[in-house]
């Protein structure tokens, strides 16, 4: 109340209105749970938002104030993209009738919606009944459409009784029909860009955690701050069923990851600042509150400080390797020179760091936890050097293997009639290079044709490039052609660009002109071009005591890349220093990369 300066007679006025009356005791909990956590709560706002909203608005006055939770926040993503934000606190402007009229509203969903029967009070107030989505204006739950008397009486109508909360999500879509979709195909945002703005993975939960909530579902954000194994975070939405165990898993199937943190409307315990050295902005925020173990196995992990130079800070930090830097993950106050951190996700490298001011810096050697939760520390063996031969940068996954797998058992076709009457058989893909890199075939005999096609018939050929050469190693160009007219990715196979591809389904071609003499084809599937790269300069360093220290900049003459004489044990990292900004953390065990 004190943080509520002036308006804290509106706060009051919520407080007596639910106190005349015994009968008001559930919505004077409800309310006294709001305003306890509201400090911290705000909106963000400047003229250029301001001016942001008034044209979203203007170009959809129809949009329902459950999307505009989600539009509204578009911007504000990107904190540094529109100057200056005056953060507005709920405490200091939120009227007293609007926390009034929520309050009675989700009340009186709670008491009627016969699925929320089994939800306790405590998980009511943190996944219904909060007024707001991220840092967007205040805004009125729609009345109409949006709402859980709509689900509520199309229930009735039917004389359906849903059985858990789950049943009501996978109907209420439907009951409330496709209005929003327009949206998700694209939405004109003019002053963000000239394109249409697709919707990433946390606009799409700020539009499902307010179409939820407000429709009687009770529902969360989850996410992952920075993946462990690649570069980016993630968001998805998970509702509240307590029937389940634990309902998380249909939306998010086992992610490997340090954290999974869920977005709260009440307060979680944070770092202080003493003033000196930083904290990490995910730990500023209070309203994130750690779910890890409800995904996946974790173990508990203490650390050592064991910088005898600088003086001991107040906390540590257990950071990942993301996006080319150690980003910090979880945090521990330090006693007694030791840092606890609980649940932490295994099979991961983790790193021990501290704030020195406002730099980051490493807490001895990075180490791994292991997929049984034992630790294995990082520390190079100088004395016993290894050989590392290496052909990639960055790891494979399940569906990039998919995009070689497409090539296998395709033929290649070649014809002097543009609809391949009379067409011979000159090639047949059995093999895809395994690091998405260039396959090379030197025919025995040129052969001598104006039309060329791959195919596969009924089926999709991810296609990354494809390249034709004479004898003299002269590369032969053409016009691109395909089963389908209308397909324009076709083209993208045969613009010598690896990142772009055709997915084309059945065949693909090109017209070279005129008959051709061809005498060598390079062709590469679908790729992330994270291979080793001919006159690519690439730089490899290891992990030390102080940090990242290299061992040898050379550049690529193929498709493999080797380093002499470098430490065992050791934690590497190999960087493109000519392209690609993909690269991960890795380990050299038995000849083998194994990538974290």
């Amino acid at each position: 109340m004190e943080l509520s300066g002036e308006n804290r007679h509106e706060l009051e006025y919520v407080l007596s209105h639910y106190s005349q009356s015994t009968s008001d005791s559930l919505q004077l909990k409800a309310a006294i749970f709001l305003i306890e956590n509201m400090p911290g709560h705000h909106m963000l706002t400047n003229k250029s938002i301001t001016r942001y909203i008034n044209t979203m608005d203007s170009l959809y006055p129809d949009m329902s104030n459950v999307m505009k939770k989600a539009v509204y926040n578009i911007p504000l993503k990107n904190l540094n993209r529109h100057g200056k934000l005056k953060k507005i606190e709920d405490i200091e402007v939120i009227k007293g009738n609007y926390l009034i009229q929520h309050i009675d509203n989700s009340i009186q969903m709670w008491n009627k919606c016969f699925w929320l029967r089994q939800l306790s009070f405590e998980d009511f107030c943190e996944y219904i009944l909060p007024y707001r989505t991220a840092y967007e204006p205040l805004l009125q739950s729609d009345s109409t459409l949006y709402s859980w008397k709509t689900v509520l009486e199309s229930f009735k109508y039917y004389h359906y009784v849903p059985t858990s909360i789950s049943d009501v999500k996978s109907i209420q879509r439907n009951l409330l029909g496709h209005s929003d979709d327009m949206y998700f195909r694209g939405i004109k945002i003019p002053t963000l860009s000239d394109s249409n703005y697709k919707f990433d993975c946390l606009d799409v939960c700020y539009y499902e955690l307010s179409r939820l909530r407000t429709t009687g579902i009770p529902a969360a954000i989850d996410f992952i701050p920075g993946w462990s194994y690649r570069n980016g975070q993630h968001y998805w939405r998970v509702t509240i069923d307590p029937i389940y165990a634990n309902d998380n898993s249909r939306d998010m199937q086992n992610p490997k990851t340090a954290k999974v943190y869920r977005m709260s409307y009440s307060h979680n315990p944070i770092p202080v600042s003493d003033g000196k050295d930083s904290i990490p902005p995910l730990f500023q925020n209070p309203f994130i509150k750690d779910v890890t173990q409800q995904y996946i196995k974790v173990s508990d992990i203490e650390v050592e400080w064991k910088k005898s130079s600088d003086s001991t800070p107040l906390y540590l930090y257990l950071s990942v390797f993301n996006d080319l830097a150690w980003k910090p993950i979880a945090w521990s106050a330090v006693k007694e020179n030791k840092a606890s951190f609980q649940n932490m996700g295994r099979d991961i490298v983790y790193l021990p760091t501290y704030y020195n001011g406002g730099c980051i810096i490493n807490n001895g050697f990075p180490f791994l936890l292991d997929i049984n939760g034992k630790v294995r520390n990082l520390i190079p063996d100088k004395k016993h050097p290894i050989h590392l031969k290496i052909t990639r940068k960055y790891p494979l996954n399940d569906y990039k293997m998919d995009w070689a797998e497409s090539l296998k058992g395709c033929y290649i076709e070649a014809s002097d009639h543009p609809d391949f009457k009379n067409a011979d058989t000159i090639y047949t893909i059995t093999r895809t290079n395994p690091d998405l890199n260039y396959d090379t075939i030197i025919l025995k005999q040129p052969a001598s044709y104006r039309y060329w096609r791959i195919c596969k018939p009924n089926q999709i050929i991810m296609l990354g490039d494809w390249q034709f050469f004479d004898s003299n190693l002269k590369q032969i160009k053409g016009k691109a052609m395909g089963s389908n007219e209308n397909d324009r990715s076709v083209f993208n196979a045969f613009d010598n660009d690896i990142l772009t591809f055709s997915a084309s389904a059945s065949w693909l071609g090109i017209d070279l002109g005129e008959r051709a003499e061809i005498k060598m084809m390079k062709y590469i599937p679908r790729t992330d071009g994270n291979g080793i790269t001919s006159g690519h300069e690439y730089e490899l360093s290891f992990y030390d005591e102080e940090g990242w220290k290299t061992i040898s900049t050379q550049q690529a003459t193929g498709e493999s890349i080797e380093f002499n004489s470098v430490p065992s044990d050791a934690l590497f990292w190999l960087k493109d220093n000519t392209d690609g900004k993909e690269e991960r953390i890795f380990t050299y065990e038995n000849g083998q990369v194994i990538f974290w």
